[in-house]
């Protein structure tokens, strides 16, 4: 009898100890699986533009962020022109652009021609991402409405200039975003925009000062055209600052952020948009991911 009980709870222990086995490699594969299919950079082969107004920082940033995009297996190629893009071989074998190409200042014969912009556009369609921030992707082909529909909204102005803002997240479950609490960004542009209202929204700011001129006594006559008809009267206006969308198969992911790029020290910001890399660079390889999100549907 003692037997037969000591070889009943041998089992009871086999049971329990081969239960919690079973319950360590669940975890393990769901852990493995949910990391396999998370958006990756490894082997992705990106092309790095940068140029235009000096003012956003376009060769600094090659240095910022093609080491961090190596690191994580990408090939790099940096380019300071548009030219790559009128080569249909590399297009077609091109994962992700990466634009840093402010319009702004910058003489009309270098920036994308029509040509160029139609090049970009079949890409696109067939899988190939765009992304960007700040006016490097959100301030360039001013005269293009086409472009700015690709992007999904273009700058109008930066009311106040440098400013401290806070930086609200609206969707905590995207990838994107997952895990990342709202935040504030110090000393840096905040950007009022022109919206495609059709847009996934991942983040907004508000503007909050009663007036961004720089002199609230100066007569009509006295003010610069910015103070009049941008700077004024905004307070309580809600901008997105971070989105995503699709064209045809390809993937775009901007953040309006990042006039410095010490506003990359910020963790939050610098995760968002290496995230926002990874998933727009998948665009040849994972299901089309639905992001047409209408702000105006009843």
């Amino acid at each position: 009898m003692l037997i037969q009980e000591n070889q009943f709870i041998s089992y009871s222990r086999f049971r329990i100890l081969l239960l919690g086995w079973v319950v360590i490699f669940n975890l393990y594969l769901s852990f493995s699986q949910a990391t396999e299919n998370e958006p990756s950079l490894k082997n992705k082969k990106i092309i790095y533009i940068y140029g235009g107004c000096g003012c956003h920082s376009p060769k600094e940033s090659v240095d910022l962020f093609v080491p961090l995009l190596e690191k994580e297996g990408a090939i790099v190629q940096v380019y300071d022109n548009f030219k790559i893009l009128e080569n249909s071989k590399v297009m077609t074998e091109t994962d992700l652009i990466i634009q840093v190409y402010t319009d702004a200042f910058t003489p009309a014969e270098n920036r994308m021609n029509d040509e160029q912009f139609r090049a970009l556009q079949i890409a696109m369609l067939n899988g190939t991402g765009l992304s960007g921030w700040h006016g490097g992707l959100g301030d360039s082909n001013r005269v293009n409405t086409r472009y700015q529909f690709v992007v999904g909204g273009q700058f109008v102005a930066h009311p106040g200039n440098s400013t401290d803002f806070e930086v609200l997240i609206t969707n905590k479950s995207d990838y994107i975003t997952k895990g990342i609490n709202d935040f504030q960004i110090k000393n840096t542009e905040q950007y009022y925009m022109m919206i495609d209202p059709n847009i996934k929204v991942l983040a907004v700011s508000e503007f909050k000062k009663e007036t961004y001129q720089k002199s609230d006594t100066l007569a009509l006559e006295q003010m610069e055209w910015i103070n009049i008809d941008v700077e004024n009267q905004i307070k309580g206006s809600v901008m997105p600052m971070i989105w995503k969308k699709n064209y045809g198969k390809g993937r775009i992911f901007y953040c309006s952020i990042g006039h410095n790029l010490y506003d990359f020290d910020t963790p939050e910001l610098m995760t968002m948009q290496m995230r926002g890399f990874r998933w727009a660079s998948e665009g040849k390889y994972a299901n089309k991911e639905p992001t047409i999100t209408p702000v105006y549907k009843k």
